[in-house]
């Protein structure tokens, strides 16, 4: 699944907690316990159909600039306990996918070898099947919630969501026009090389867990995703959110409570580090060797809500990038040092009178959504109004 553990946080609190007990007594690591990369394995066994993606790395040392790398070039074998066995397919990056159907009344297993001869192997892993859910949304004091709704049952008691989102935003101003710094002449854009509309994405940060048995007939309701502040550009014009339901094991809700709280209280020294929250991924060789990350298997539900501008309005939209954005006018025999020295974007023709007596424009952070990490391209999966 998409949770990551955040290994910067981890990081951090390490150092805190060195510190810490460096105050109470003399405290001298010795430089291997330091220099030891934890393996990293996340992902969800889906059976029933669908993908399956287990995806490997190292939580750096505590003096490392990279905040982690990718494993690849290992192995991966899923197996069941009546013999059936797949392997899983390389990216080359360290993320390993299936797409075979796999059974759902099976007992599974995941072996992990890697490339360094270091083998790790998971416990038994139980599929769990995930009941249905919806997602909805309110909008209050100015803010809008996305909330998941659900109803848990005796196999399905515990939950863990992550979530998708896209959406579309705007630059303040549109060229259509390109200076030609060669001949001087103002070249038509194509409407659809235009660079105001692009699109933008991102993913859940935290993890989101929840028991359905602390509620009255096990009816999870409004469990909040997320909450979208007010003047986030994400709901200016359409917004898209895909979330995904899983049902996980008690042993496995432990662990991502574990890892929730790690996450939620970093800064206290107190809060559990991710390699002390007990994984179901073990080294074959070295039993005592830490490891992080908790495999889980069933049928996930998933589910895709829109939201357009005009389902939470007033809603106003305020991009920082863009404060400051101005219109200036352009006279012809300026395009040259205008246009082709400094950071100006011819925008259209300026009309007063007839013939136009040149061009308004503006700085390229204003006219090019692109500069803010947006793309232009239309993802496949989205659906206009």
């Amino acid at each position: 699944m998409d949770t990551k553990i955040n290994k910067t946080q981890f990081h951090v609190l390490l150092g805190i907690l060195l510190l810490s007990f460096g105050c109470r007594e003399p405290f001298s690591p010795e430089l291997n316990e330091l220099n030891e990369n934890i393996l990293v394995v996340e992902g969800f066994i889906e059976v029933g159909g669908g993908t399956t993606s287990i995806n490997l790395s190292y939580a750096s040392t505590l003096y490392s600039d990279i905040p982690q790398f990718s494993v690849p070039g290992a192995s991966i074998f899923l197996t069941t306990d009546s013999g059936e066995s797949w392997e899983l397919e390389s990216d080359n990056f360290g993320s390993y996918i299936i797409e075979d159907f796999l059974p759902e009344d099976e007992v599974y297993t995941l072996s992990i070898n890697l490339s360094n001869g270091e083998s790790y192997v998971s416990d038994k892993i139980v599929p769990i099947a995930t009941p249905d859910f919806e997602i909805t949304f309110t909008k209050e004091d100015g803010d809008v919630q996305i909330y998941s709704n659900t109803i848990g049952n005796d196999e399905a008691e515990y939950f863990l969501w992550q979530y998708e989102e896209a959406w579309i935003y705007r630059t303040p101003h549109t060229s259509f026009f390109n200076y030609d710094k060669e001949t001087g002449e103002m070249v038509d854009i194509p409407l659809d090389q235009l660079t105001n509309r692009c699109y933008n994405f991102d993913q859940s940060r935290r993890v989101i867990l929840e028991v359905s048995s602390r509620f009255e007939d096990s009816r999870i309701f409004q469990k909040e995703l997320l909450t979208i502040d007010s003047l986030s550009e994400k709901l200016g014009i359409r917004y898209r959110i895909k979330a995904k339901q899983y049902a996980i094991n008690s042993e496995a809700y432990i662990f991502w409570e574990g890892i929730r709280r790690n996450s939620d209280d970093i800064g206290g020294i107190f809060s559990p580090l991710p390699s002390a929250v007990e994984s179901n991924i073990h080294s074959v060789n070295n039993p005592d060797e830490s490891v992080i990350g908790y495999i889980s298997a069933g049928v996930s539900k998933e589910k895709v809500l829109y939201i357009n501008s005009s389902d939470v309005v007033p809603w106003r939209t305020s991009i920082q990038d863009y404060y400051g954005c101005i219109i200036d006018t352009i006279a012809p025999q300026d395009y040259q040092e205008v246009f082709g020295l400094l950071n100006f974007i011819p925008l259209y023709e300026y009309c007063d009178d007839l013939p136009c007596g040149g061009y308004f424009a503006s700085t390229e952070g204003c006219t090019d959504c692109r500069l803010r990490g947006g793309v232009l391209e239309k993802p496949d999966y989205w659906q206009d109004e």
